[in-house]
């Protein structure tokens, strides 16, 4: 099997507390350059890319400039997802290494009217322009409360309109409902719109339902700090436990009863485990099927 994109979470740790993530009420740790090592090792023929988060900001990790090298040693390419506090650092230098392929800056972690922030964060793109012209660079607005809400909005007008005149890029304000989620501003700087998103918790009342599909062990799967390999970059506390990849191949863990339960229930347009059904983002993926 080769999955499209592996997630591993180098740290659970972060310098934010924002409203739209909670967290994790697992134990603060990184993930040792080591261990990380061994993991990647496992992985080098079984992902086109390995994406550097779950939870937590990836480059408050103290080896993260190791980190980067291993993906280097191993040609896994890597995409990080970045809060954008971090963007001056000596750890953000390494985003400029070629088997970087893609960072994403999620821009609505800003506070209102940062321009000290968002000014970093220009600086970073215009010399990334220059460094690693190959590297997608994705500007992310995920906090529509519909697709329609207009950018001018009271929380996104300012942000709206310093990426304008920074890179004089006249983007529609009418959220995503105005055209593709996706708009090239800029040689590799995209904007990406979408409404944000709740985090599913089995304890968060009536399942949303329990038929649908999801690309979780399809095209991806995920790997929390402590090895702890988990269906999806969704399931932040561990719930679907498939299995510890330092304990036993990660190849192992994803042939095994669990896991194979999971993807013979997708296929079949059944969700199998209780998370799943608490997950709204799944109906992204098949809206047809109705909720419980």
């Amino acid at each position: 099997m080769r999955f499209r994109k592996i997630y591993i979470e180098i740290s659970n740790i972060c310098n934010l507390n924002c409203d739209f993530c909670h967290g994790t009420k697992r134990k603060p740790e990184n993930m040792p350059a080591e261990t990380f090592d061994g993991i990647a090792r496992q992985l080098r023929h079984m992902t086109e890319q390995v994406h550097l988060h779950v939870t937590g900001e990836p480059l408050l990790h103290p080896a993260f400039q190791r980190i980067i090298q291993i993906c280097a040693k191993y040609n896994l390419p890597a995409e990080i997802t970045t809060n954008g506090t971090l963007m001056k650092t000596v750890n953000a230098e390494s985003l400029f290494n070629p088997v970087v392929r893609q960072v994403n800056i999620s821009m609505h972690a800003l506070a209102d009217n940062d321009t000290d922030r968002i000014g970093e964060i220009f600086d970073f793109t215009r010399e990334a322009f220059i460094r690693h012209p190959d590297l997608y660079i994705n500007y992310r607005l995920w906090n529509l409360e519909t697709p329609q809400e207009s950018l001018e909005s009271e929380k996104n007008e300012w942000i709206h309109k310093k990426i304008s005149e920074e890179f004089g890029a006249a983007i529609p304000v009418a959220g995503h409902s105005a055209g593709r989620k996706s708009r090239n501003l800029l040689n590799r700087l995209y904007l990406h719109l979408d409404t944000c998103f709740t985090w599913p918790e089995i304890n968060s009342g009536k399942p949303y339902r329990t038929q649908g599909r999801c690309h979780a062990l399809k095209n991806q799967a995920a790997i929390l700090v402590d090895g702890t390999v988990v269906p999806c970059c969704l399931d932040k506390e561990g719930i679907m436990d498939l299995g510890n990849c330092l304990a036993e191949p990660f190849e192992s863990i994803i042939g095994g009863m669990r896991a194979s339960k999971i993807t013979k229930g997708f296929n079949e347009g059944c969700l199998s485990e209780e998370l799943c059904k608490h997950c709204s983002y799944s109906q992204r993926f098949s809206p047809s099927f109705q909720s419980v």
